[in-house]
């Protein structure tokens, strides 16, 4: 039986930190007292109602520290998150301006009320709860990392990356979420640097994708894979047994 531990190393190049349960939908930056979420509806939760593509804003049903303090997403004060064009929602906010309290977290899902108000929650952005459901997305304020410096509403998505089944039995899958159109090639080395395997090299789509690979040609031991997606790179360690 061959085992996989999968650990993900983030570059210094990237200007956000993930901070939505580990949700490749949403990703978040600090500028001082401001903070920049944007939500990539390609990877909304898959059981959530209804679609929000192609709509102009959507709706921002939030509340600050475990729901203690709500803004209703039809409230005359509440934000909406305005699409970029390619269906990538953003918004900007002083959460304690915005709530009233010193907010150390916010909690939210999105809706189509600007675009239905009378049936907003016919389509809904939600977080992914891991085990075939949806959750609600939250932001740990204090984790966040600085936005780029070209702006704090620029906010840089990465690549997701995941080895699956873990334990392996002779295939195991990467699983790659891709933010853009780009070449993904994965390399395996062994604990001296040696690369002993090249499994991918090719364009994909954006979007999600699985790459099989067969660990029955790797003698048992300890090996570092390298998933490189565009200029991104993700490395983590591989166990055979």
């Amino acid at each position: 039986m061959k085992k996989i531990y999968l650990s993900l190393f983030t570059f210094c190049c990237l200007s956000f930190s993930m901070t939505a349960q580990n949700n490749a939908a949403i990703s978040a930056c600090l500028s001082g007292s401001d903070i920049s979420i944007s939500f990539d509806n390609a990877f909304n939760c898959a059981a959530a109602p209804g679609s929000l593509s192609g709509m102009a804003a959507i709706g921002f049903h939030s509340g600050a520290d475990s729901w203690s303090t709500i803004i209703d997403w039809d409230a005359a004060t509440a934000l909406q998150a305005t699409n970029d064009g390619a269906d990538i929602y953003t918004l900007t906010m002083d959460p304690a301006t915005y709530y009233g309290v010193a907010a150390s977290t916010v909690h939210f899902v999105y809706n189509m009320g600007p675009t239905d108000p009378a049936g907003p929650w016919a389509s809904e952005g939600k977080d992914d709860d891991g085990a075939g459901g949806c959750a609600d997305f939250m932001v740990d304020i204090a984790s966040l990392s600085p936005c780029s410096a070209t702006g704090f509403n620029e906010v840089t998505l990465n690549d997701v990356i995941n080895v699956a089944p873990n334990p392996a039995n002779e295939m195991t899958n990467f699983n790659i979420i891709l933010r853009n159109n780009k070449e993904v090639s994965i390399q395996i080395f062994d604990i001296t640097g040696k690369k002993v395997d090249n499994i991918n090299r090719a364009i994909y789509s954006k979007g999600v994708h699985s790459i099989s690979y067969n660990t029955t040609n790797l003698t048992n031991g300890i090996y570092i894979y390298q998933v490189l997606t565009g200029n991104e790179i993700n490395s983590g360690k591989l166990i055979v047994k």
